[in-house]
């Protein structure tokens, strides 16, 4: 929650889901609800919101782009993580979500 920048969101409630899958063919579901001027929150069972975003991703690349293993420009490219919905959150994806603070450790 903490990894969100709510000023490079839009000026409205946005939801986000995240759909990761894993080698065992099973499927996690989390949602973010970011708000203006509100602390975002992090869903674990469905909050019955529309979605804006759909990220659609196996674990292993979506935390390699979030911990800077590779980017999510790549990971996008390579077909890796999907982005579905909103255009605007998904165009912009790497200014509000922030990626670990080791990830420009070298």
């Amino acid at each position: 929650r903490g990894k969100i920048d709510l000023l490079q969101m839009p000026k409205r409630k946005s939801v986000i889901q995240f759909i990761l899958k894993d080698a065992s063919n099973e499927t996690a579901n989390y949602w973010l609800v970011a708000k203006p001027a509100e602390e975002t929150d992090l869903c674990f069972t469905d909050p019955k919101f529309d979605v804006d975003l759909y990220v659609v991703s196996d674990l292993r690349a979506l935390t390699s782009a979030f911990m800077g293993h590779s980017t999510f420009k790549s990971e996008i490219e390579r077909g890796q993580i999907s982005l579905s919905g909103d255009n605007g959150l998904a165009r912009t994806l790497t200014k509000w979500l922030v990626r670990s603070s080791f990830a420009d450790v070298a």
